[in-house]
């Protein structure tokens, strides 16, 4: 390795392997790679994949490791942890076209930073929520929630070409962008759809070397609705009859996600914040609620879009809510709405104050089930002792829901652990039989327990991944795959 990439960027160093292990919000369980390889070039990449394949060494490629997907290694012994950081290149920025082509190394930070310096009408699809540090990449190829995931779907769609180098050796482009004279302007190609046949596999078939990503307009018109409520069923239900105005004021809500009040409490030290509701009920928080983060071209247009918003929330609240009574706009404060404008954010992080570890589990369920989703998961975190925390977010006007139970949990604690792996068997389960697909699977119960109602697909799948890699070197990602 060090002769493909220099002694500086390849190391056994017991204390940078062990490092990689620190960074994971979505698994409890990897493993410590042998070595840390850091290639800059695809040609590197080519070449570290042939002799990993001849020889039959693992490799776990990770953008930056900070995204949910985490793809550090499941398997022992765990060969090669590809950081693929060091490619970091913003290629290029096409306003006609609206498409950005970046490496798996290019950041959150770096492109908001990039794109409000030289391209300040146009806003990049960075993940809302990660970190700045986080990669534009990663999240994309985990099919991860962008800042307007709410508005114009998922961010996988946001993805329309790539590149890609197979463990054979092969460097393929997908779409439009696999005749050499062609723009990343068609994610469709020439044939079926290769490029989403990688998304959402995390590093299992190939490394993701460059990709061509969707830009949306930035107006400076901007703010945030929120209205509160008592229970998940009317936030669930009124989010969704806004969701379908569509050609109308549901475009304009790029940002669409709420939950219940645990989601502040457990943002600060456990010891430092009361722990009942009645605290925050004082103070005006609601059990639950839902923001619309709401852009516009116009002060015209955004005007109309709020007024939309909240006269059907006091319509509904009037004439077709569980509890109408508890409906309240939400008055929040400039510097709230200033703050929840701010990208790249770190909302995330503050959930390990509360007693220093944090897991997010996340399924996917259509929107008119979130609510049910939010009772049943609930009700298990209160059975095994953890604080009640949901964040419920829809994707491409509430055609799903992005549904995440927040575990809060003591890491220094062995038994806590077992109890997040208790409570995961037990409502993944549930799940299932709802139909609810869970999203960045744990490797040892989501994967397992999913792929085994689902024979047919996952002989489909290991049938792929053994064409692009036949030796199986890919690790096995958090889909458990061989």
């Amino acid at each position: 390795m060090i002769g493909i990439v220099g002694k500086n960027y390849a190391t056994n160093n017991k204390a940078i392997t062990a490092s990689y292990l620190a960074k994971s919000v979505m698994g409890l369980e990897s493993q410590i790679a042998d070595i840390v390889v850091r290639p800059k070039y695809v040609e590197e990449i080519r070449k570290i994949l042939l002799y990993c394949s001849e020889e039959k060494i693992a490799v776990s490629p990770i953008s930056g490791g900070l995204s949910g997907g985490f793809a550090c290694p499941t398997i022992k012994p765990a060969g090669v942890q590809l950081d693929l950081g060091r490619m970091d290149r913003i290629i290029e920025i096409d306003e006609a076209n609206r498409i950005a082509i970046v490496e798996p190394g290019v950041t959150n930070g770096t492109l908001w930073a990039y794109m409000e310096k030289y391209h300040p009408d146009w806003a990049p699809p960075i993940a809302d929520g990660a970190p700045p540090a986080a990669t534009v990449m990663g999240d994309a190829i985990d099919r991860g929630f962008s800042l307007y995931t709410s508005s114009v779907g998922p961010q996988g769609d946001n993805f329309m070409c790539g590149e890609v180098v197979f463990p054979n050796g092969d460097i393929v482009r997908t779409g439009s962008w696999a005749l050499p004279f062609a723009k990343p302007f068609y994610k469709y190609g020439l044939g079926p759809d290769m490029w989403s046949f990688l998304m959402g596999s995390q590093g299992t078939m190939g490394v993701i070397t460059k990709a061509a990503v969707k830009i949306f307009p930035h107006p400076e018109f901007k703010t945030v609705v929120a209205w509160g409520m008592s229970n998940p069923q009317d936030m669930q239900d009124v989010t969704l009859e806004l969701g379908m105005k569509e050609f109308g004021v549901a475009h304009n809500t790029v940002m669409v996600q709420g939950g219940n009040y645990p989601l502040v409490m457990t943002r600060w030290p456990k010891d430092k914040v009361p722990h009942d509701y009645e605290f925050y009920k004082e103070i005006g928080f609601s059990k639950w609620w839902m923001n619309w983060e709401t852009w516009a071209q116009s002060q015209k247009e955004l005007d109309n879009a709020v007024d939309i918003i909240n006269n059907h929330c006091k319509d509904f609240a009037k004439n077709r809510a569980k509890d109408g009574a508890a409906m309240k706009q939400q008055e929040l404060h400039p510097k709230q709405i200033a703050s929840r404008m701010k990208k790249p954010n770190k909302i995330a992080i503050p959930y390990s104050f509360w007693e220093a570890g944090f897991l997010f589990i996340t399924f996917y369920t259509p929107w008119n089930e979130c609510a049910h989703f939010a009772e049943m998961y609930n009700a298990a975190m209160k059975k095994y002792g953890f604080p009640e925390v949901m964040w419920i977010a829809s994707i491409e006007r509430c055609r799903q829901a992005i549904c995440m139970p927040i575990i809060c949990f003591d890491s220094t604690k062995e038994e806590d652990f077992e109890k997040v792996q208790d409570m995961n068997r037990e409502t993944t389960e549930y799940a299932l039989k709802q139909g609810w697909l869970n999203y960045r699977p744990d490797p040892y119960i989501h994967a397992p327990l999913t792929y085994s109602q689902a024979a047919m697909y996952w002989k489909y799948l290991r049938a792929w991944k053994k064409i692009v890699d036949p030796n199986m070197i890919m690790h096995p990602g958090r889909l458990g795959l061989p």
